[in-house]
């Protein structure tokens, strides 16, 4: 692994890609001590094989030392695509659970702490399971952002890249059937108006991310008013996405260009279009990584308020710790990875 971290640039680049979303933290004093701690976990990640990664939400160093950035789903694709023998995956728990259930035996997953998910815990199993008794013959479609049993019980996986197609498909594949989508309600809005299913046969899950929950109309109307001639980049868990959507249809929304995109799909975008400025609908640490492979253009947070205290509880330090002291490993019982990986695999099949 690369191990070239010098102070002068992670001093610059945090301060410079990340200073307004983490105002005072990145002293002199303190980018010292991230600098050491980051060469040890390199150190230490050379000696233990591991593979290190990090979703797009965390602070800025663990980027720095991940060897890869992105996306739940697409870590733990890339994650399987390597051989090392050991993942140290910085996110939330379901995350870990994921690249544990792609890899198998192959590899073992560790994580820095063990953060829950408040769209994770929005899900009742027992609601769930009393649905299906109702409904034998219906088709359960489960956003990736849940947890392995969820997945498990589930017949389609989907991101927030396709969940209309994949809603879509399961609708054609299993014509007549119910289906439902769970558990963010706001990501199976936006997957039906982008869709031609019948909205009718949908039942919508009532669960949604906390932090995108909050992203609604008044912080919308708010970042046009500071930045009208944004584009606007909206991740579709946001609580102002399924109205952000019908104006933008008809018209009436404020931003001329808005588009409706996962975490990746806004790095794309903000590179192949020709718009000089951004406004980001998501999880605040994601401009970090649009600023710094992007730093011709100007990327601003719908809210700076838009910050997961889960996603935040991954650090350095425990990250250096879990390295040392093997402290947080994932597992996911034989039986709930086989079923939730079929799941995962039937997504990967459609286009």
């Amino acid at each position: 692994m690369r191990n070239g971290i010098r102070f002068e640039s992670w001093y610059e680049d945090f301060n410079r890609f990340a200073g307004d979303l983490y105002e005072g933290r990145y002293t002199s004093d303190y980018v010292k001590d991230l600098v050491e701690l980051g060469k040890e976990v390199r150190t230490l990640a050379d000696e233990k094989g591991s593979l290190i990664v990090a979703h797009n939400y965390q602070y800025p160093e663990l980027q720095e030392v991940a060897q890869a950035v992105g996306d739940s789903l697409g870590l733990s694709q890339y994650v399987a695509q390597q051989a090392d023998k050991r993942v140290d995956f910085c996110g939330v728990w379901f995350m870990g659970e994921t690249a544990k259930t792609i890899v198998g035996d192959r590899a073992k997953v560790y994580m820095p702490d063990k953060p829950g998910c408040s769209l994770v815990a929005s899900i009742d199993r027992e609601r769930i399971k009393g649905w299906l008794a109702r409904n034998p013959e219906a088709v359960v479609i489960s956003y990736v952002n849940t947890d392995a049993r969820t997945k498990a019980i589930s017949d389609y996986i989907c991101t927030s890249r396709n969940a209309a197609q994949v809603l879509q498909h399961a609708a054609d594949t299993h014509p007549g059937r119910r289906i439902l989508f769970l558990p963010d309600k706001y990501l199976g809005s936006v997957a039906l108006a982008q869709s031609t299913v019948d909205r009718d046969r949908v039942d919508l899950y009532d669960g949604a991310c906390h932090v995108h929950a909050k992203i609604g109309e008044h912080a919308l109307e708010e970042s046009f008013d500071r930045h009208p001639d944004a584009e606007l980049l909206l991740h579709p868990e946001c609580g102002c996405s399924t109205s952000c959507l019908a104006k933008t249809t008809n018209g009436s929304s404020p931003y001329r260009n808005a588009y409706f995109l996962s975490t990746e799909q806004m790095l794309r975008r903000a590179r192949s279009s020709a718009a000089p400025e951004f406004v980001v609908g998501t999880e605040a640490g994601m401009l970090y990584r649009l600023r710094k492979l992007v730093p011709e253009k100007t990327f601003h947070p719908i809210s700076h308020d838009a910050m997961c205290e889960y996603m935040k509880m991954n650090t350095l330090e425990k990250l250096r710790d879990s390295l040392k002291h093997d402290r947080v490993e994932v597992t996911v019982e034989p039986h709930v990875r086989e079923e939730a990986q079929a799941a995962i695999q039937r997504m990967l099949t459609i286009q």
